[in-house]
């Protein structure tokens, strides 16, 4: 069976004034690490290990309590390896990990600066994604493989475009006692630089060893500062009030009482943002609590689940205060004042979550 190595130990240059990215909150509110890893059949390795830096833990987290969510979110036997001087390079790290960790058989190197699908892999396989299959990436920053017709890798570079399969940071190793005899013989010969992983597949390549790639699905890069704060910038909590903006205005004093109609417009909007993925909502408003049911049926009519409700407040203006920082960048918060019974909330939405 395989162990799952998770390599975590750089400094994370990319992201300044920050906690190490592994330790970076997502918008679920877990860490990078752990919605790295969801893309994984985590329970079929045999082993999961993440090679991280004392230093990290010391001045960071509560160790008990990091370890504590890993094995309640991951997996409950999940291990850490703690460094307790920085490596020189990735490969390096694997290393570390391999060596301390005494990890035999197959190993599988997972980066946690992004998403991606895959099954559990026992042989040489590189992990690829097509570049015509993503959007924006910073393309400059990936290796890249050519692939023969029969699906055996030729050739592997780094930080150089060869063709349209990058790899998108999953390398799985036949014999993790292979990889570090092949990462010896290049530390022995490399006076200067830093030594990749695709430096020690290739090696291995000229050695004879064979590797193959496998497709991956659902990728997402959060690499650098700028792709995770466009992940997070896309992903919205609303605080939103029912009357005059989801349903049209009522009154207990008015014919109709309560019973308004759905605003279609601004609810399918909403609707939308849910439906991919991208939207906490929280319903406000004045009206009694006793109101709950018929709100969320009108808006369940057209696809929106209420995720919060509160209810009951009064009748006065609301104001939001948030806290801004390097990893939830100013403003933190906004307010959209929509003319009542308005159905251009769709206009307002788009532009924040592209900000």
């Amino acid at each position: 069976m395989s162990t799952l190595l998770l390599p975590v130990a750089g400094r994370s240059s990319r992201f300044p004034g920050m906690r190490p990215k592994w330790l970076l909150t997502m918008p679920s509110g877990r860490l990078m690490l752990e919605e790295s890893c969801k893309g994984l059949e985590l329970n079929l390795y045999h082993r999961i290990v993440v090679v991280c830096l004392r230093e990290h833990l010391e001045k960071y987290v509560d160790e008990a309590r990091l370890v504590g969510t890993l094995r309640a979110n991951l997996r409950e036997d999940i291990e850490i390896c703690a460094l307790e001087a920085p490596t020189s390079s990735h490969a390096e790290t694997v290393y570390e990990g391999i060596v301390r960790s005494k990890i035999t058989g197959a190993v599988y190197l997972k980066d946690c600066d992004n998403f991606f699908i895959d099954a559990v892999h026992s042989s040489n396989t590189i992990t690829t994604v097509n570049l015509n299959d993503v959007g924006l990436i910073d393309a400059k920053n990936k290796s890249y493989v050519e692939v023969s017709d029969i699906g055996a890798v030729t050739n592997i570079v780094e930080k150089k475009v060869i063709s349209n399969q990058f790899c998108c940071g999953g390398y799985a190793f036949a014999s993790a006692q292979t990889f570090c005899r092949a990462f010896e013989e290049i530390r022995d010969k490399h006076d200067d630089g830093e030594i990749y992983v695709s430096h020690v597949v290739y090696r291995l390549m000229l050695q004879g060893e064979v590797f193959s790639t496998s497709t991956a699905t659902g990728y997402i890069d959060w690499g650098t500062m700028q792709e995770y704060r466009e992940y997070c910038g896309k992903r919205l909590t609303v605080f939103c009030d029912v009357d005059g903006v989801l349903l049209e205005n009522g009154s207990k004093f008015g014919k109709e009482g309560w019973a308004s109609q759905a605003i279609r417009d601004n609810v399918e909007v909403l609707s939308d943002l849910q439906r991919r993925g991208l939207l906490y909502v929280v319903v406000t408003t004045s009206r009694p609590v006793s109101e709950r049911l018929y709100v969320e049926g009108k808006l369940g009519e057209l696809g929106l689940t209420v995720d919060q409700f509160v209810g009951g407040l009064p009748h006065t203006k609301r104001v939001l205060i948030n806290d801004f920082s390097a990893t939830n960048p100013y403003p933190s918060a906004v307010a959209i004042n929509l003319d009542r019974n308005s159905t251009d909330l769709g206009a307002y939405l788009a532009y924040l979550s592209t900000e």
